[in-house]
C-alpha cells in the first residue's frame, strides 16, 4: 500500500472537515440544534465518530461555529450575489454558500480555486441535481470580490 504524504493527509483531513461542517449546518438549519449538541452526537454516533477521527477537527469546529454565530452577517454578504430570495435557497445550498464564503473570506492559504471546487463538489454530492451550477456561480462572484488579485492571476 502506498504511503500518503503529509500534504495529502492534510488535504484529506480538510475535505472531511468541510463535509462534516456541511452536515452540521444542515442539522442546525433543520433542527435548530446547538453546535455542542451536534458535536456530541458526532462523537457518539459510530459512523460520524469515524469521520470525525479522519477530519481536521479544529477546522471543522471553526468553520461550523463561525457559520452558526455569523449566519445573519453571512446572509447579508450573500444576498447581493443571489438570483433569487434567500428563502428560496435550499438548506444544502445555503449551508454550502455560507461555509464557502467563510473559507474564501477567512482562509487565504486555501486558494480561490480550491475553495470553490471543494464546496461545489460537496454540493454535487449532497445538494439537489444541478444546484452545484448555482453554487459555483455565486462562489465565483464572491471570490472575485473578496480576492480580486488571486482571481485575475489564475
Amino acid at each position: 500500500m502506498a504511503k500518503i504524504s503529509p500534504q495529502q493527509a492534510y488535504v484529506a483531513q480538510r475535505r472531511v472537515a468541510r463535509k462534516l461542517s456541511l452536515m452540521a449546518m444542515y442539522q442546525w438549519q433543520i433542527n435548530a440544534e446547538s453546535f455542542a449538541d451536534i458535536y456530541t452526537y458526532y462523537q457518539v454516533d459510530e459512523s460520524m465518530a469515524s469521520d470525525l477521527r479522519k477530519a481536521d477537527n479544529e477546522y471543522f469546529k471553526v468553520l461550523t461555529e463561525t457559520a452558526m454565530r455569523d449566519a445573519d452577517d453571512l446572509d447579508e454578504k450573500l444576498i447581493p450575489f443571489l438570483d433569487r430570495p434567500l428563502d428560496q435557497i435550499g438548506p444544502i445550498e445555503h449551508a454550502v454558500l455560507m461555509l464557502g464564503l467563510i473559507e474564501l473570506r477567512d482562509y487565504p492559504e486555501v486558494s480561490f480555486k480550491t475553495a470553490v471546487n471543494e464546496w461545489v463538489n460537496l454540493c454535487k454530492k449532497f445538494g439537489p441535481e444541478q444546484s452545484f451550477k448555482f453554487v459555483n456561480g455565486v462562489l465565483d462572484k464572491l471570490g472575485t470580490e473578496l480576492r480580486p488579485h488571486e482571481k485575475t492571476a489564475s
